[in-house]
Order: structure tokens, then C-alpha cells, then sequence
């Protein structure tokens, strides 16, 4: 690859975007935790759908729709993004948060996996290295809290999740940009008021308006999130931002003290400086070898 792809190229915006829609991603579970203490995973997901469908459909309309020869394509990746939604629902109701986490951060390591036989990118021992890196610093962060304890259905629903989110980068980049981003949310966001409205009209629950309000904040965070990210993954190949998913322990940190007055110890800074550490020096070394 030539220089033009290197600091200044695309690789780097989808790296910036990446933290970005990781950052937002983060914020979407902050308002799901206020959510969950009062409603189901169907309704949070279905009105979290509803939403981004609102906004995303006129715009994927407008903008030409979805060529049907992509739309399996298309499905696929949506199937994978709902699934990964409740199963992360699941995992985070049944486990500690420290141990949901743990199991959650193996999908930069799925995701460059993924990308060899799927993307035919190259994947540098040196990339490996980093990730293990990062995973590290994960652990130093939730060590503390770690128990083993959980349900077994808690685990499996983490690993489901972690699997469906990896997919997902990895199918996005096969469809790549022949449709615009609006295209790429509204297929997902339709599947889940398909697959989540039945169930949540069962178990509604009326909510006041300021919770009305929180769901539909949710739904935009959810779908812009998702659009940024698969603009990062466009922008850049899987195994260059794979990595940056660990940010989101940084964001943990941060938002808990934000949000939750959970105020981080020296170990939750130690692991999130060794993630920011980890990164960085990712990066580095990926500009280095396209330089």
C-alpha cells in the first residue's frame, strides 16, 4: 500500500470514526442501564429500532434503496447486529459486568481472524501482539471483580454476542459502499422491529415521558453509532480498527465516573492506560509498515 495511505489516507479516518462510534456505543449502554431496571430487551430493542428506522428508511429511499443482488448481504449483517443486540442484553442481565466484559473484548481478536480467510487481509504478528496487549490491560482494569461465578447462559450469550459483533465488521466490509450508510442501518433496524415488536407488544410497558424520551435518546445512539462504525469499517480495513474496540474500557471508566459516581480505582486507570498504550502503539505500527 502507498503513503497516501497512511497518515493522511483513509486508514486513519476510519481509525478516528472508530473511536467515535465506540464512544457512542458507550453511551448507548449507559442509557440501556438506566433502561433495563424498568423494561424488557424487546422493548428497548424494538423502540431502539423503531427509531434509527425513522430516520435511516426515508433516507435509504431517497438515496436509490439497496440493489436486491446485495440485499442477502445486507440481511446477513443485520441478522448479525440484532443478534449481537440481545444477546448483549442477555449476557450483561446474567453476568457481572467485569465478567461480560472479558468475554466481550475477545472480538478484536475474532474480528482479525475473520479477516484473513473472509477479507484476505495480512495480519502482522506485530497486530497480534497489541491486541494481546490491549486484552491485557483489559484484564488489569476488571481483575478485581472477576469471580467465575456466572451463568453458564450468560457466558454463552457474551460469546454469541462478541461472535455476531466481529461478523458483522467483517460483512460490512465484503458489501463495502456501493449503498449509502442510511441503507446500510435501515435493514437492521427494520429486522429488529420485526423480530423485537411482537415480543415487546406483549410485555409493554407504558413509559412516561421522560422515559419515552430516554428510549428514543437510546435508538439515536444506537443508530448513529452504528452508521459511524460502519463508515470506520469502510474507511479502513478490519484488522487496522479491531484493536480500537478496547477503547471502550476507557469510556467505561469515564462514563461510570460521569454518570454513575463510580469513581475508578488505581487499577481501572492502570488497564486503561495500558488500552490507550496498547492502541496507539497499533497504529504506530501500522503507519510504519504502509509507510
Amino acid at each position: 500500500m502507498t503513503r497516501a495511505r497512511g497518515w493522511g489516507g483513509g486508514n486513519v479516518r476510519g481509525v478516528v470514526l472508530m473511536v467515535v462510534g465506540i464512544a457512542l456505543f458507550a453511551l448507548t449502554d449507559v442509557t440501556t442501564k438506566w433502561l433495563s431496571a424498568g423494561y424488557g430487551a424487546a422493548q428497548v430493542i424494538a423502540m431502539r429500532c423503531a427509531t434509527a428506522l425513522l430516520v435511516a428508511g426515508p433516507l435509504a429511499w431517497r438515496q436509490g434503496g439497496i440493489a436486491p443482488r446485495r440485499l442477502p448481504l445486507h440481511l446477513l449483517r443485520g441478522a448479525l447486529i440484532i443478534a449481537a443486540a440481545f444477546s448483549f442484553f442477555l449476557a450483561f442481565a446474567r453476568l457481572p459486568l467485569f465478567e461480560a466484559y472479558v468475554v466481550s473484548f475477545t472480538a478484536p481478536f475474532m474480528t482479525m481472524a475473520l479477516a484473513v480467510p473472509f477479507l484476505g487481509e495480512q495480519v502482522a504478528a506485530a497486530a497480534w501482539a497489541w491486541a494481546g496487549l490491549g486484552f491485557g490491560g483489559v484484564l488489569i482494569s476488571v481483575a478485581p471483580g472477576l469471580t467465575g461465578g456466572g451463568a453458564a447462559i450468560g457466558y454463552g450469550a457474551a460469546l454469541v454476542g462478541t461472535a455476531s459483533y466481529a461478523g458483522m465488521k467483517i460483512v460490512t466490509r465484503r458489501l463495502g459502499t456501493a449503498e449509502g450508510l442510511a441503507a446500510a442501518m435501515a435493514v437492521p433496524a427494520a429486522l429488529g422491529v420485526v423480530v423485537a415488536g411482537p415480543f415487546a407488544a406483549l410485555s409493554w410497558v407504558a413509559p412516561p415521558p421522560e422515559d419515552a424520551a430516554l428510549l428514543v435518546l437510546n435508538g439515536a445512539l444506537w443508530g448513529i453509532g452504528n452508521a459511524v462504525v460502519t463508515a470506520a469499517v469502510r474507511a479502513a480495513e478490519a484488522s487496522r480498527i479491531a484493536p480500537i474496540d478496547f477503547t471502550a474500557m476507557v469510556w467505561a471508566v469515564v462514563f461510570d465516573a460521569a454518570f454513575f459516581d463510580v469513581r475508578p480505582g488505581a487499577m481501572e486507570l492502570a488497564g486503561a492506560a495500558v488500552v490507550v498504550i496498547a492502541c496507539l502503539g497499533h497504529q504506530h505500527g501500522q503507519r510504519r509498515r504502509r509507510a
